[in-house]
């Protein structure tokens, strides 16, 4: 990839576009949307430090497994080329074991290369790689030459009951030197404790059996909760100016078997078949944090407005809502060249006074190739 087909990719996902903490009882069963909490305070605490050859991460989605707090990111630019003479990473992962985040947060672990540099945790089938290796400009013996699969990471779900953290993705197909690409499907990787990180077959019908949704599916990668062992995840797609949000539920010990899978439909009721959903609230630039919040009783989805630098958020008694009207929790500092922020999430690992305090990051663009993520402190108020 080059530097401007990389930077396009970036300024294209802020204009597109612009973990789960288990609660502490079962869902609820109002029928009306709780109030929206006040916020008491906003303290913005500087960036998450990390390792100083990255220039850029995008996504930055994270979850508490086996005692750390794992981080993945989609695209990485970076200061130096690493082991495969690039200086670019299709996605890449940190982590840190501090869970005290009142002075900042700092990753100061990578998965990294024999140089030391930061290197890609989701691994490429035979086939992907074949894909890239035949299309790569260097060597390129099928056209269109540049073209290139590639791996982002969305959300991040412990199952802790399995022993496995699952690592969500969105596979796109770009081509070197053009903005746009188009979405080839998603899927869940697995990761065990000792870091190793496969993709199970998935779909065994499809001729990408590792992917879970596929034929162009973006899938339910936009936010996940767990209620019990209950996996509730997001699909969001854009309407305009807004992203519209389903929810599918599946138990999680079966999230890899898509026929387990069950979605809120305009009824109340659950249904096997997809084309059911209803949309239970508009979301975020490039997804949404959904977690429950044991201080306000509510579950809460935090996320980046679309086309704006206004974070939102808002409340449900339920993962199906329904959802409150969005509140502004804070407005991000402008962009680098009119570039809006994306990617807000929560981290609610590191949250404090039973959810009263919450970390919230996003992801903000301060020149080419160059990205930062600043960390904000949310006090919340009892509603």
């Amino acid at each position: 990839m080059t530097a401007s087909a990389n930077a396009s990719r970036l300024s294209v996902s802020l204009a597109i576009l612009a973990l789960a903490a288990a609660p502490a009882f079962a869902a609820g069963s109002t029928n009306d949307a709780p109030p929206l909490p006040l916020v008491q305070s906003v303290t913005p605490l500087g960036l998450v430090l990390q390792n100083p050859v990255v220039n850029a991460r995008d996504n930055a989605e994270s979850a508490l497994f086996r005692g750390k707090s794992i981080w993945t990111f989609g695209d990485t630019s970076m200061s130096v080329p690493g082991a495969r003479n690039k200086f670019w990473d299709d996605n890449s992962l940190a982590w840190t074991t501090n869970l005290d985040a009142s002075g900042g947060i700092t990753l100061d672990h990578d998965l990294v290369d024999a140089t030391g540099a930061p290197r890609e945790f989701l691994p490429l089938t035979q086939a992907e790689a074949r894909y890239n290796y035949t299309h790569d400009k260097a060597h390129c013996t099928a056209k269109p030459c540049g073209a290139e699969l590639a791996l982002w990471a969305q959300q991040v779900v412990p199952d802790e009951a399995r022993n496995r953290l699952l690592l969500f993705y969105v596979e796109i197909r770009r081509i070197n030197g053009q903005p746009d690409w188009k979405t080839v499907g998603a899927g869940i990787a697995v990761m065990t404790p000792d870091g190793k990180v496969t993709r199970p077959i998935q779909n065994p019908g499809s001729t990408m059996p590792q992917l879970l949704w596929d034929k162009g599916d973006g899938g339910y990668i936009g936010g996940s909760v767990v209620v019990a062992d209950m996996l509730y995840s997001y699909k969001c797609v854009p309407d305009w100016v807004v992203m519209e949000c389903n929810v599918g539920r599946v138990p999680l010990a079966n999230v890899l078997d898509k026929s387990q899978w069950r979605y809120y439909a305009a009824d109340g009721s659950w249904s096997a078949n997809e084309a059911d959903a209803v949309t239970v609230f508009q979301g975020g630039a490039a997804g949404n944090s959904v977690f429950y919040n044991a201080y306000l009783g509510a579950y809460m989805a935090i996320y980046a407005e679309p086309f704006t630098d206004n974070i939102r958020y808002r409340v449900a008694d339920n993962p199906w809502g329904p959802w409150s009207d969005a509140g502004l929790l804070f407005t991000g500092e402008p962009g680098w060249n009119g570039t809006n922020n994306y990617a807000a999430f929560a981290h609610p690992e590191f949250s404090t006074g039973n959810g009263q305090v919450q970390y919230v990051t996003y992801v903000h663009t301060t020149g080419f190739l160059q990205q930062e993520i600043p960390l904000t402190k949310v006090v919340f108020q009892k509603p």
